[in-house]
Formats: structure tokens, C-alpha cells, sequence
């Protein structure tokens, strides 16, 4: 960034957010619409498809969800055994129909976009960073019955993947107590730290925590550039930045540290959910919380993870939702989120 941008950023945050915004729409303008699989992120689609049958993993993912999780699940995994992975991307075909057809959140974009905007004038936030999943689903809680909102207010908030604290802005009409935000990259804190303070949150609602979610103790520390980007990830390691060390702990090793008592698990951290999964599993057994956890990032990630939690976990429900409108790129089978809640819980989840 030159000395002007940051010079407007920190005296005219509204300026520099407006003008950045019209720079990226200009240079998008000639940008060709591409339809790709993630392949960079802890497992190729296809190469599992190949050693497991996709009927049965549908139908093993399928089995106790809801009928619209249900279609998420056939819609998705058409796509993932249809489009190319991303080192083997091609220019999409505007006048061929998407592969499974569109979901009903692909449908409403518009509304969700109009929704968007209106959102994005509460908050001093640069355009970017508003996202469907994050401003409109509020990572699934927007679609939760009237007693998930009344399980979760006042009470511990956990954001695995806080990246630049938009979770934690937009969650704050939960009534959080705190929300304990855990995030591998020092430039997103730093711009995280940032935003909370411009949008009104109090040093004392919030806590940062700089590890990295593993699936055991005592593993070594990992250095990583830091791109300080969303999909910062241990599993990819592309980019001219500055090195970090990274701390490996587990979420059942950093809740008992901080004595956290959460309700609510948010979980974003680029194809890492079945490590979380595995070293947290206890706080999850314990604490009984509303689990959102992103599980589009690789195939381990969105066949495995509900079944595995099935078996270990003790009256939960599930569903599956697509939380974002938008199709092109990987956005075909982004923003997948696998919602689970306790049976203290009672009512029906929305399809929108």
C-alpha cells in the first residue's frame, strides 16, 4: 500500500473504502468468468472420487438431514465431480446451465446482494470484506430457530479463522459475551484490530488469539508467509511475504487456557475443520455449542466430518446450506457450511 492509500485509510476511511471498491469493479471488468474445483487445500475431489463411490458417500452424508440439506448435498457433489480443479480451469460457458442447476440461494442473489449493500452503510468495513455467508447467513445463526438465538445470547462466541474480525462484527447483534477470535495471520489481526475499533467493539468484548487449530498437542511450530489473505492456510504455501512461526494448539487445549465456556463454534480455517474437529472434540462434548463449520475446502471436509461427529456426539442435528449467491470460480461449491445443534434446541432450520 503507498503512503497515500494509508494516509487516507487512517483520516478518510470512507473515502479510501469508496475509491478501493471502484478500483477493484474497473479492473474486473475485463476479467473472464471461470468455474473450478479447490484443489489446493488438503485434497483433490476427483482423486477421492476415485477411491470411494460417490452414491454412497452422498447417501451416507445425506442420511438424517433435512430435505433442503439434502439437495445441497446432490447439487454439490454433482459439481465437484463435473467442473475442472483450478490448475485446470477454463473460461465458463455463459449460455450452459450449471451443473445441478441453482440452488435456492443462487437464486435469491439479488435480494441477498441488495441486502448486502444496505448491511455494508452500518459498518467501516472495505468492500471485500462483506460476504454473504458472514453479513447475511451470520454463519448460519440467521436461519436458526428463535431457541438457537436464545441458547446462544450472552454467552461465549468462539471464530476459528477470524481473518479480519467481520465475524465478530457482524455476530455482535447476538449479544455475545466475548468472542474469542483465533487467527494464524499478525496482518489480518492487525487490520482486524482496526475494524472492531472503527465499528464500536470495546477491547473487553473481544480476545485474539495467534495459533494455528491442530488436531494434537505439542507439534512443532510451523513458518508460513503471511499473506494476510482469507484463504490463509498450513496447506498452502504460495506467496512473497514475510515469514511467521505459527503455534500449533488444539481448541480443547486453548478453552481450558482461557477458561471459554462457548455456545456458539464458528469454524473457517481453509481445510483444517477436521483437525478442529478431532482437538476440540471434548469442549464440544462438554460445552454442547451451535457448531458452524465451513467443510467446502476438501473432500475429508465435507464427506467426513458429519459422520464423524454423528458417531461421537450425543443428540445433535445437522443440515447443510450453501451460504453464499454467487456461482463463478469456486464459488459453485463455496461457503458450504455444515450447522449442528444440540436437542436443547427446538425447531425447524430455514432454507433462507
Amino acid at each position: 500500500m503507498s503512503a497515500i492509500g494509508k494516509y487516507m485509510r487512517t483520516k478518510t476511511p470512507r473515502v479510501y473504502l469508496f475509491l478501493t471498491g471502484l478500483q477493484r469493479k474497473y479492473a474486473g471488468l475485463n476479467r473472464p468468468d471461470y468455474m473450478y474445483i479447490t484443489d489446493s487445500l488438503g485434497g483433490d475431489f476427483k482423486e477421492y472420487f476415485k477411491k470411494n463411490n460417490l452414491n454412497e458417500l452422498k447417501n451416507e452424508l445425506s442420511r438424517g438431514l433435512d430435505t433442503e440439506s439434502q439437495h445441497v448435498v446432490n447439487v454439490i457433489s454433482s459439481r465437484l465431480a463435473f467442473y475442472p480443479n483450478e490448475s485446470n480451469k477454463a473460461v465458463l460457458d455463459k449460455d450452459r446451465e450449471i451443473a445441478g442447476g441453482l440452488l435456492q440461494v443462487e437464486q435469491d442473489a439479488v435480494k441477498i446482494n441488495d441486502y448486502i449493500i444496505k448491511e455494508s452503510k452500518q459498518y467501516t468495513l472495505s468492500e471485500e470484506q462483506f460476504s454473504d455467508s458472514v453479513f447475511y447467513f451470520d454463519h448460519g445463526l440467521a436461519l436458526m430457530p428463535k431457541s438457537a438465538l436464545e441458547y446462544v445470547e450472552n454467552e461465549d462466541f468462539i471464530d476459528l479463522g477470524a481473518y479480519v474480525g467481520d465475524s465478530a462484527i457482524a455476530l455482535t447483534k447476538y449479544n455475545y459475551k466475548k468472542i474469542y477470535s483465533v487467527e494464524m495471520s499478525k496482518r489480518s489481526m492487525l487490520v482486524y484490530e482496526e475494524n472492531v475499533s472503527r465499528n464500536g467493539i470495546s477491547k473487553d468484548s473481544y480476545k485474539l488469539i495467534n495459533v494455528a487449530i491442530c488436531d494434537q498437542e505439542n507439534l512443532p511450530d510451523i513458518e508460513l508467509p503471511d499473506t494476510g489473505s482469507a484463504g490463509f492456510s498450513l496447506m498452502r504455501e504460495r506467496g512473497k511475504y514475510d515469514y511467521i512461526s505459527i503455534q500449533q494448539r488444539t481448541l480443547d487445549s486453548i478453552v481450558t487456557e482461557h477458561g471459554i465456556k462457548p455456545k456458539f463454534i464458528k469454524v473457517d480455517i481453509e481445510g483444517y475443520a477436521m483437525h478442529f474437529v478431532k482437538g476440540g472434540l471434548e469442549t464440544i462434548q462438554k460445552f454442547r455449542p451451535v457448531l458452524s463449520i465451513a467443510i467446502y475446502h476438501n473432500p475429508t471436509e465435507f464427506y467426513e466430518i458429519k459422520p464423524f461427529l454423528e458417531k461421537e456426539l450425543v443428540n445433535y442435528s445437522f443440515c447443510i446450506r450453501k451460504m453464499t449467491s454467487e456461482t463463478k470460480d469456486n464459488n459453485c461449491h463455496s461457503e458450504v457450511v455444515l450447522m449442528a445443534y444440540p436437542s436443547e434446541i427446538d425447531g425447524a432450520v430455514k432454507v433462507l
